[in-house]
């Protein structure tokens, strides 16, 4: 049983945009494995809320904080409700390994219902990014980049245009792929496959989750959004926000990190630090490898039989065949 987690600015489609031979969660399911896909609120697909609608600000009032908080436990009950199992694999590309480091270094309860986690391009620290988009918002403060962009919901396309006016005719790459704006290089892009991949990417989030990423770019640290003195004092009780305590890591879940070398977002000086504070974890650095490479790469399969090896080592859900 894997269930498998979106990055930023992307769905449940993007896992599944590769051609089979080249998409992870296609060999999974050929395996043999019950594969399920998470959708993140706010990104396009997860746009219902009880109390809101898609145009009220309350609507777009999160970060990934939120994500690890009450969106991966939702998740992850669903689909063990659903199927009857106990224990679930969890694989997270991205944004979907800064909400689980968050998630589950929290709420051990949690951490007991998966079995091994996998983390594709992993991210907790962010001070050593080097995407053009969150260097800038990290220089900018909260009320500045809420003026800039607004209160709700935050589109690539429309952002790199208010941030980084003109910048389409310094870095054409930039525009002609407007994820790579949030990535960085992508060594194993595939430009035949371009005009398909728009149709799906990129996805929307909130303002307020990239006002969160921009904060531990400028501050260099792993923890809640940051509202101000005051506001801390109101949402926290204490004038900084809390940190996320990854040495707090539950021991009976394996961790395995699959980084690359050319990665701007999960950049490996970064990946070092979460490496130090995690117990024993398992690493894979793929030479040449971006942010993307995970899983829209022409050489994508590359990392698939580690992944494989490790995950069948843990899995105590379906087993493959």
């Amino acid at each position: 049983m894997v269930f498998f987690q979106h990055g930023l600015t992307d769905d449940s489609s993007g896992v599944c945009l590769n051609q089979p031979s080249n998409s992870l969660v296609f060999w999974l399911a050929d395996m043999g494995y019950d594969v399920w896909l998470g959708n993140n609120r706010g990104n396009g697909v997860s746009m219902t809320n009880k109390k809101y609608t898609s145009n009220q600000d309350g609507f777009w009032d999160f970060t990934w904080s939120e994500m690890g908080e009450f969106d991966l436990p939702a998740q992850i009950d669903y689909v063990l409700a659903k199927t009857g199992v106990k224990k679930l694999s969890y694989i997270g590309h991205s944004e979907g390994t800064i909400q689980a480091f968050s998630g589950f270094s929290s709420n051990h309860a949690l951490a007991q219902k998966v079995d091994v986690y996998i983390a594709l391009a992993p991210i907790a620290f962010v001070k050593h990014v080097e995407v053009l988009i969150l260097q800038i918002l990290a220089g900018f403060s909260i009320e500045k980049i809420f003026g800039l962009l607004g209160l709700q919901e935050f589109w690539v396309p429309t952002a790199i245009h208010k941030i980084l006016p003109g910048v389409c005719w310094l870095l054409s790459y930039v525009c002609e792929f407007v994820l790579m704006a949030l990535s960085g290089p992508f060594p194993g892009l595939d430009r035949s496959k371009l005009s398909f991949w728009l149709d799906y990417e990129p996805n929307p989030t909130s303002v307020k989750n990239m006002a969160h990423w921009s904060q531990g770019v400028r501050d260099g640290t792993f923890g809640m959004f940051d509202y101000g003195a005051s506001g801390n004092m109101q949402h926290y009780g204490q004038r900084y926000p809390p940190q996320y305590n990854i040495s707090n890591w539950p021991s009976a879940l394996p961790v395995a990190l699959f980084a690359g070398s050319k990665d701007y977002l999960g950049d490996p000086r970064d990946v070092e630090t979460l490496i130090q504070l995690l117990p024993r974890p398992f690493v894979h650095y793929e030479t040449d490898f971006g942010h993307l490479d995970f899983i829209l790469g022409q050489n994508t399969h590359r990392i698939f039989p580690s992944v494989l090896s490790y995950l069948a080592t843990y899995n105590k859900g379906w087993n493959a065949k």
